[in-house]
């Protein structure tokens, strides 16, 4: 269902021996490592905005300090041409000298910028040893070069400071918007709740309003080669613009990359064509970010956002968006296996020595989330508690959820029973077939060859697809173990079932290149129980 998403996002912001918000920023800038470079954006023509924002990461606070050995190669090759200045004109050169400071301090990291006051002071030293100027003026020119470089120093730090504050406020709140998210799918009946759900979350969280317009987000469904606009949260006005609007996949090149890559990719309006183009010019798109969402293996449709204020897209938009969308694959995959929590339940109901566990899951997620959601907002108002917190915080979420996927009834995995109702249903098979001297009923124990495979984890999802497809709807199938699955089959002896599970092992073997599974075969009689594994 949900938990492994949420495990996945865990994983990402609880970082190993790091203290303080490096908890917190070491996450996301994880998710930045594996963000794709488009062609479409290499090939975009530098517009305004667009060369506003590289100039603004091109000066931000220590921007240079990952690169200190060519920056003070530079930096040494300015100091030579500034004492050249002195000999000619020596404010001309001082002035030099003290940008270069400046620029140094807010740039270059402090060991560096320390290499660069030293040249500096010894530049100005030469410059008095030459008699290029009196030493009382040295001496001020010194102690205002040392304070720039220091000023400017000070200043980078502050600012950085702010800037990693700002930036862990902004992630906690995602990660607030993502449980709030977590606890509405949960509670969504069916698929249309669902990706109403997704789709406000997306336009809470990730969309940017700008220019008198709402924040826009929306759910493309896919309708063969096309989509379909069919979730829209916007303004009344444009989402009446939007619903219903269907156009080619090829025309949308941020729907191309996701569905090629798997992950959120983003477009610009200038390199959309046709009527797709002239919908985003109506609405005032100014970037588009769309990721892919999933149900049994098949592309469902896209979850998009939008911004309105500018054409930039960041790295957390991207990550909250994709987390999104994989948060709305699994709630949607749980939903097309209604059917089978459906029949579980009402297996369930026929015998009272099996549980009814499905309808309290629900209900107590919601309950168990509300208090570590709660404690998430105390983190956002106290800016003197560190990333450790936050660590512990989701420590907790997962070992809950946790907790509750080892008691839903549908294995998450392959769509069969899990262990715990399943062994509940097999020990009511058994007793009934003793209560009742059924003439034949025999268990299978099937060891899936995870070991030669190439993808342990498709081999397993495909073999239990097979064994729904190919066992009769009374009999048993559930997850024993991570690669094990046991078939009870009433009212069939091991002569009968043999053959039925041979025929799926050979039609599997032909269609992989190998055996999938072994069997073991044992006839329940009136005397036991035991589990009998031979080679099949």
């Amino acid at each position: 269902m949900l938990p492994q998403a949420l495990r996945d996002l865990q994983r990402r912001i609880q970082g190993k021996g790091r203290t303080g918000s490096q908890d917190i920023d070491e996450g996301f800038v994880a998710a930045e490592a594996r963000a794709p470079v488009k062609p479409m954006e290499a090939a975009a023509p530098p517009t305004q905005p667009v060369a506003r924002l590289a100039w603004r990461a091109a000066v931000r606070p220590k921007a240079l300090a990952g690169r200190p050995l060519g920056p003070v190669v530079a930096a040494i090759v300015v100091i030579g041409l500034a004492v050249l200045l002195y000999r000619f004109q020596r404010d001309a050169g001082f002035a030099v000298l003290a940008a270069l400071g400046g620029a140094t301090g807010w740039l270059l990291a402090a060991r560096s910028a320390r290499l660069v006051a030293v040249a500096e002071i010894a530049a100005v030293a030469g410059c008095l040893w030459f008699r290029l100027l009196p030493w009382p003026a040295a001496l001020v020119e010194v102690g205002v070069l040392t304070s720039a470089i220091a000023l400017a120093h000070l200043a980078a730090e502050r600012e950085a400071v702010v800037g990693r504050s700002a930036a862990k406020d902004r992630r906690i709140e995602g990660l607030t918007l993502l449980l709030e998210t977590v606890e509405s799918l949960a509670a969504a009946p069916d698929v249309e709740q669902i990706l109403n759900v997704a789709v406000l979350a997306s336009a809470r969280g990730i969309s940017r309003s700008g220019h008198g317009r709402a924040a826009h987000a929306a759910f493309h469904s896919v309708v063969g080669e096309q989509l379909n606009i069919s979730v829209v949260a916007d303004a009344p006005v444009e989402r009446e613009i939007a619903v219903g609007f269907e156009y080619p996949i090829e025309r949308n090149q941020a729907a191309r990359g996701a569905i090629r890559i798997g992950r959120s990719a983003f477009v610009r309006p200038d390199h959309m064509t046709g009527p797709l183009r002239e919908l985003a010019d109506r609405l005032g798109w100014q970037v588009l970010i769309m990721a892919p969402v999933y149900t049994r293996g098949s592309l469902q449709g896209l979850l998009a956002a939008t911004a309105r204020d500018g054409p930039a897209v960041d790295t957390l938009q991207q990550y909250m968006l994709g987390t999104l969308a994989r948060l709305t694959s699994q709630r949607l995959e749980s939903t097309a296996r209604m059917d089978q929590y459906v029949q579980a339940a009402e297996k369930a109901k026929a015998e009272k020595g099996v549980p009814m566990l499905l309808p309290a899951i629900v209900d107590e997620l919601r309950d168990a989330v509300k208090p570590i959601k709660n404690q998430i907002l105390d983190l956002r108002a106290s800016r003197n508690r560190g990333g450790e917190d936050v660590a512990r915080t989701f420590g907790k979420l997962d070992d809950l959820i946790s907790a509750l996927a080892s008691r839903t009834a549908i294995d998450p995995t392959t769509g069969v029973l899990s262990r715990e109702l399943g062994l509940a249903a097999l020990e009511r098979d058994v007793m009934r077939a003793r209560r009742t001297n059924a003439a034949g009923h025999c268990v299978a124990v099937l060891s899936v060859a995870t070991s030669g495979a190439p993808n342990a984890a498709e081999l397993i999802r495909l073999v239990a697809d097979r064994l729904r497809d190919g066992l009769r709807r009374e009999d048993l199938i559930f997850r024993y173990a991570e690669d094990e699955f046991v078939c009870s089959f009433a009212d069939m002896d091991s002569a009968q079932a043999l053959p039925i599970l041979s025929r799926i092992q050979t039609e599997l073997g032909a269609q992989i290149g190998y055996t999938p599974f072994t069997i073991g075969l044992k006839s329940v009689g009136l005397e036991s129980l035991g589990l009998e594994q031979t080679a099949g």
